[in-house]
């Protein structure tokens, strides 16, 4: 268990630091000739040094025409390799086309076959001049060219030269289709897998710089199975790449039972676990996230308590950015009792909590549905000193939050009013002052206020008599909450607090033309500032769309309001071209009338992702698919990008049509965008009537597919 004594051990003594960091530390300061001029003198070192190293595999008569050759290859390939290599070099390279024949064949077992159509000595003589034209001319193929010129088996320290040079432009991360992400990984893993397993042993000397990078860029999935096959070569790794390793794999629930393994190893043998490397790892690692839709990919045992309990027994000192990983994870794990004891244990063992810490406790207090738990985060607020407003903001909140979940877990049916902004306004007008609330409503809140009960007045009068339960539980400690501290004067709202009332207010109204009212106001109040400085302006900047999208929530919520919410979502979407149309000239005259006029913000948002994703499951649910379409593809057009809810929207709206070649085509974009499916996915094709037709559809697709890669040999 994790106590104090455990949290206030003295460190373990570490190991001496590099001899060498000093010297590196300082060339970092020297101007970028001397850089350059450091980087040479480096490589030359280095080179000298693994000569020194190979020298001896060589017999007497070798060692001659093998340095000739060595010094060959390892100038040449820095020339080829330098970050600031010139486009055309001064004296021409007369093999800077030899490999052309070579590298413009399509796949890899295409160029196997074209070079073994040589005699084994032209290619031996042919290899170096082949490879390095490659990584000047085609440097995105030298992994395939490497790969099929393997045959006579090429120098160990060229092998390791080109997979340095790989790993360095690797940029997996950047491709955003998912097969084409995890093909292109898969062949730079198999390139390695067949030089560690194909080779003698010792042959390639694999540089930890190499393995480094690989950790650090292929998937954790690739770099799983590289971290595997490098123990299985008995290759052993610097602490710095195992460091790469770890932080890599602890990023991934079904990897962090290795990560661990591997941070135990290095803890183990010494090293300063709160050096910021190991601190780092250790925070991924104990950062768990659940996957969206509440469940994972992975049946995992790891335990986040035990492995904070292990390092601190090791020396390891939590500080605020490890603590509240951890913490998040616990709250995650529905584990906030304990959360909340252990941030108040980091806060008496020295650990400062910030605003995020508290944050991520008063989250998943929130989360948890339980009033008690809401009551004690407000003891970490204090611990984290927590801005004032910030705890009453989240405490208003918190009602909104306990009112919305409580509607879902009664399954209570559009549209979904709650009787909010009464309470919620009698907690905000103990400590804030009514005026910038008055502002933007056009209701009498000082009249509002003399009401006794509820949320009285024609306005939020219901036909539907509801029982609720927040009402006698999260508002009275909200109540309790607001009236803590002596009294004193009022305090400003900042612009969290005025949205978090208007969307309580929103939620509130019960009729369409309430709704509908409501809006005309709030666009004139935006319009009356015209997007220069004040309350308007402001909320924008710190808000964005999210007033706006709540409006248009409430409204495709109703019956006959579609078309009022896409008026809406037509006033942000013609603010926004506008703005971006004469930009450069207001720019411009912003630069010649200096001091003159002051550029204006926008006056409505621009539409977001939660914009267009409201928008779309609205008029699936009221059948326009058409619509939705069109709103589609004008996300598109302002290159905003669908996350994983919007394409399980598309899937239940379409599967809920039974149109089931849009709804298999809707996942197979969403799989090709780099999506995994999750449990909302898998009960949106549930509405599906004829999944077996869906199923053979998607198999004959998967199988075309197939068909083409097999054709075109992109395995080998």
């Amino acid at each position: 268990m994790i106590t104090h004594g455990r949290l206030n051990r003295p460190p373990v003594p570490v190991q001496p630091a590099n001899r060498f960091t000093a010297a590196e530390e300082a060339s970092a300061k020297l101007d970028e000739a001397a850089q350059r001029a450091y980087r040479e003198l480096k490589s030359l070192r280095a080179m000298h040094l693994q000569w020194g190293y190979i020298r001896h595999r060589y017999s007497d008569s070798e060692r001659r025409s093998a340095r000739k050759a060595f010094t060959f290859w390892k100038t040449k390939f820095l020339q080829v390799s330098r970050p600031d290599k010139p486009q055309e070099p001064k004296l021409p390279w007369p093999w800077r086309d030899n490999a052309k024949w070579l590298f413009e064949l399509s796949n890899a077992r295409s160029m196997q076959k074209a070079w073994e159509a040589l005699d084994i000595e032209s290619r031996q003589k042919q290899w170096p001049y082949i490879m390095l034209s490659t990584l000047d001319r085609c440097p995105d193929k030298a992994h395939m060219v490497l790969e099929a010129t393997l045959d006579p088996l090429p120098p160990g320290y060229a092998i390791n030269d080109v997979l340095l040079f790989v790993a360095q432009r690797l940029r997996i991360s950047s491709i955003k289709n998912l097969r084409e992400r995890t093909l292109k990984a898969e062949e730079i893993l198999e390139l390695v897998a067949k030089v560690l397993e194909d080779t003698p042993a010792g042959h390639v000397p694999l540089g930890q710089r190499t393995a480094g990078l690989l950790a650090r860029r292929l998937p954790s999935e690739q770099a799983s199975e590289l971290y595997k096959m490098l123990q299985r070569a008995n290759i052993k790794l610097h602490p710095n790449s195992l460091l790469q390793f770890a932080g890599k794999l602890a990023s991934d629930m079904a990897h962090k039972d290795t990560a661990f393994e591997i941070l135990k190893g290095l803890a183990d043998n010494g090293i300063d676990l709160n050096a910021p490397s190991p601190s780092s790892a250790i925070t991924t690692l104990l950062h768990c996230r659940i996957a969206h839709g509440g469940w994972s990919d992975s049946s995992s045992s790891f335990s986040p308590k035990d492995t904070l309990e292990y390092f601190l027994d090791r020396g390891f000192v939590p500080n605020v950015i490890n603590a509240t990983a951890f913490l998040d994870s616990l709250c995650q794990r529905a584990e906030v009792e304990e959360a909340i004891r252990l941030a108040l244990l980091f806060s008496e063992s020295g650990v400062q909590l910030d605003t995020k810490a508290w944050s991520t406790i008063f989250r998943g207090a929130k989360g948890s549905l339980k009033v008690e738990n809401v009551a004690k985060s407000l003891d970490v607020a204090k611990a984290a000193n927590a801005p004032y407003v910030d705890v009453l903001n989240n405490a208003l909140h918190a009602i909104f939050y306990f009112a919305e979940m409580e509607s879902r877990e009664k399954r209570f049916s559009a549209p979904w009013i709650y009787p909010l902004f009464g309470p919620m306004l009698r907690a905000y007008a103990k400590k804030f002052e009514l005026e910038p609330l008055q502002w933007w409503l056009p209701d009498s809140l000082p009249l509002m206020l003399t009401q006794t009960t509820g949320n009285d007045g024609e306005k939020f009068d219901s036909t539907r008599v509801r029982q609720w339960d927040f009402l006698g539980s999260i508002v009275p400690l909200t109540e309790k909450t607001f009236e803590s501290q002596s009294s004193g004067p009022k305090l400003q709202p900042n612009t969290t607090t005025i949205a978090i009332m208007l969307r309580a207010y929103i939620k509130t109204l019960q009729h369409p033309y309430d709704l509908m009212a409501f809006y005309a106001f709030f666009k004139a109040r935006l319009e009356e500032q015209g997007g220069k400085e004040g309350f308007a302006a402001q909320l924008i900047k710190d808000q964005g769309s999210l007033v706006h999208d709540t409006i248009i929530m409430a409204m495709m919520e109703r019956r006959g309001l579609a078309r009022a919410a896409l008026q809406i979502f037509g006033d942000m979407l013609k603010d926004h071209l506008q703005r971006s149309a004469t930009g450069d000239a207001e720019r411009s005259d912003e630069r010649s009338d200096e001091g003159q006029s002051r550029a204006t913000g926008p006056i409505h948002p621009a539409p977001g992702l939660c914009t267009f994703s409201i928008l779309v499951r609205g008029l699936f649910n009221s059948g326009d698919r058409i619509l939705a379409e069109q709103v589609l593809h004008v996300m598109k057009e302002q290159g905003v990008e669908p996350n994983l809810v919007t394409w399980n929207t598309l899937t239940k709206g379409y599967a809920s049509m039974q149109n089931i070649k849009k709804t298999v085509s809707t996942l197979q974009d969403m799989e090709a965008a780099g999506f995994k499916p999750d449990l909302f996915t898998f009960k949106a094709f549930g509405k599906l009537k004829n999944q077996a037709r869906a199923l053979e559809l998607m198999e004959g697709i998967i199988d075309v597919n197939r068909q083409k890669i097999v054709g075109e040999d992109l395995y080998g």
